[in-house]
């Protein structure tokens, strides 16, 4: 018999065959072509007299405005979120970093009554047990047990508000496998790995693919004997392979592709030499090359019709559009609609200076009648302000920081390699304002930054400057200079509230382009 692994990750509620930013764009991903894909493969494997377990990975319920709207408005319908994986048929789901982002207590009403949700390391801090789901699960069919343990990244609360987290605690995954695996290895014939966490090493060469802080920590579970099968997640990546006998999947980002993972559950028997020599196997199957499961679509066209129309709604005006027609310019150029982002987070904290990210190439910018679909198209997470207090030296070592998103080759502004491998980080470069600032990139990274003046002021080394930017990079996340801050102030609402308050309060808004940014080369 073979154990076949279905597996999902990172799907972010990305459910239909649509980025729900361009509203009438069919995409080649999503929860729905998904379905399709694991019910046929399931099918045949069953047929084959397969031990199949299908398993959502986490990062499942935030990440788009479907999240969004169902966290915020239409809560009473959230229940699709256990729903649908039930139809779906996962065995078992996972916590993803960005499930606790609207807080424990709405995560605690989703996955309430779900059977399937495997938490092994997010404990609550008061029993030492996990605060929802079980460690893990064992599975029998025809004699053969497989045991699935689930792992979360111990690194959330590094990112999350403390708000969100009361009385959790993320205990170090690698230090649960090593006790739960020799436990479970007397219990059933194998044991598989669901890991919300990737890898920071080359899974050949071993080599350090980003700073090993603990987020990734895929290549140690790897390592501990007695685990059959690893699935990994978070950093979107399409990994797949077979290595020291174990295969492992990551199967990309918004349902991009399902991982199939399949081993020999008789090892050691007189079956025949042809059926063992290709196992174990691992493989990713994307979903693009699959329709949209109709039975979803007709569940949910009423839900889907009530998103569309609140998304749709226009809820502010402006003097003038402010479209991102192109993003990697815009991070070359700057951009008036990187301008607004930063002036509401000048207007809200007060502080000298304010720094935010274009988070990927698809951001729309704002048309000059803006929608709902356009404010969480740009800003689609639940962040919050911190205003943090800087020395000019510290200042200047982060935008040096940014300045390492830029390389040169063959005198062209190119990404430097560390900002998309082993996965994308756009989101990790900021746009100022209240400086004029260049980057010579014919210098070597850490000095390539000169700070022509700050608010018309000579810049200061020695001075001290207070910055406007989100919870996450306060945190140090993507530039560890502004962990090193000491912080002013945090702010409890949300950018996107905060953002659509003052464009109502600014009725016919229009912002100039400030060209405060060049870049030498």
């Amino acid at each position: 018999m073979k154990l076949q692994v279905l597996s999902t990750s990172d799907s972010h509620t990305f459910w239909w065959a649509s980025n729900i930013i361009d509203k009438d764009a069919i995409k080649p991903y999503g929860l729905f072509r998904a379905a399709s894909t694991m019910s046929v493969i399931e099918s045949i494997a069953r047929a084959e007299g397969d031990f199949v377990i299908k398993i959502e990975n986490g990062d499942f319920i935030q990440g788009s405005p479907f999240g969004t709207y169902l966290a915020n408005v239409a809560v009473d319908k959230s229940k699709v979120f256990e729903t649908i994986p039930q139809e779906m048929g996962y065995d078992a789901r996972v916590l993803g970093n960005h499930e606790f982002n609207y807080g424990r207590q709405y995560l605690e009403s989703i996955f309430k009554d779900d059977d399937s949700l495997l938490n092994a390391n997010v404990l609550d801090a008061t029993t030492n047990l996990p605060f929802i789901g079980k460690a893990y699960k064992i599975y029998e069919k025809k004699g053969k047990k497989v045991a699935v343990i689930g792992l979360t990244t111990k690194y959330v609360p590094n990112w999350e508000r403390p708000e969100n987290i009361p009385g959790l605690f993320f205990e170090d995954p690698v230090k649960v496998a090593k006790r739960l695996v020799p436990k479970l290895q007397k219990k059933a014939d194998v044991v598989v790995i669901a890991y919300h966490g990737g890898f920071s090493r080359d899974l050949e060469s071993g080599a350090v693919l980003e700073k090993e802080t603990g987020e990734n920590q895929g290549n140690e579970l790897l390592a501990i004997p007695g685990v059959t099968a690893l699935v990994t997640g978070h950093q979107h990546r399409l990994l797949t392979g077979v290595y020291n006998g174990v295969p492992i999947s990551q199967p990309g980002y918004r349902a991009e592709t399902v991982g199939q993972l399949t081993v020999d559950l008789d090892a050691g028997t007189d079956q025949e030499a042809e059926d063992s020599a290709e196992l174990p196997a691992s493989r990713l199957i994307k979903t693009a090359n699959w329709p949209e499961k109709a039975q979803y679509l007709s569940e949910l066209a009423p839900l889907k019709k009530d998103l569309d129309n609140w998304l749709d709604e226009v809820i502010v005006h402006l003097g003038t559009d402010m479209t991102l027609d192109y993003v990697p310019k815009a991070r070359q150029e700057g951009h008036a609609f990187v301008d607004l982002i930063n002036q509401v987070q000048l207007d809200a904290t007060g502080a000298d200076l304010s720094a935010t990210a274009l988070f990927n190439d698809e951001m729309p910018g704002f048309h000059k009648d803006v929608t709902r679909r356009e404010l969480l198209g740009n800003y689609p997470f639940p962040n919050t302000l911190v205003n943090i207090a800087l020395t000019g030296e510290q200042l200047k070592t982060a935008l040096e920081v940014n300045a390492g998103y830029f390389t040169l080759q063959d005198g062209d502004v190119m990404i430097s390699r560390a900002y998309y491998y082993p996965k994308k980080q756009d989101y990790n470069y900021d746009l100022w304002s209240g400086l004029d600032y260049r980057f010579d990139l014919t210098k070597p990274e850490g000095e390539r930054v000169t700070i022509e003046d700050i608010n018309g002021q000579p810049f200061d080394p020695e001075k001290t400057y207070t910055v406007a930017v989100n919870n996450y990079r306060a945190t140090g996340a993507g530039n560890e200079v502004f962990a090193k801050g000491k912080v002013v102030k945090r702010y409890s609402e949300t950018l996107t509230t905060l953002l659509l308050n003052y464009l109502e309060k600014h009725e016919g808004l229009v912002v100039e382009h400030r060209d405060n940014f060049h870049i030498d080369k």
